[in-house]
């Protein structure tokens, strides 16, 4: 008996950290554009004069790249 309700609480344990990982990969990475800024590599770049420039495909931001590479 004590055997089946660990089970039983592991899979209750097991479905829980799968919808929690759903929900964050679903807000996550929209967090990270908002809040901090880190955008992913534009498909189409584009080149002012100045500095590489496209737009996140992500969260649809117009975006230039750093001299480190980085897209902001």
């Amino acid at each position: 008996m004590k055997i089946l309700f660990i089970i039983g609480i592991l899979i209750i344990i097991l479905i829980v950290i799968s919808i929690l990982l759903a929900i964050f990969n679903k807000y996550l990475p929209i967090w990270f554009c908002n809040k901090m800024h880190w955008h992913l590599r534009p498909l189409d770049i584009g080149f002012d004069g100045c500095s590489p420039n496209g737009k996140c495909p992500r969260c649809g931001k117009n975006v230039l790249q750093d001299s480190q590479g980085n897209w902001f």
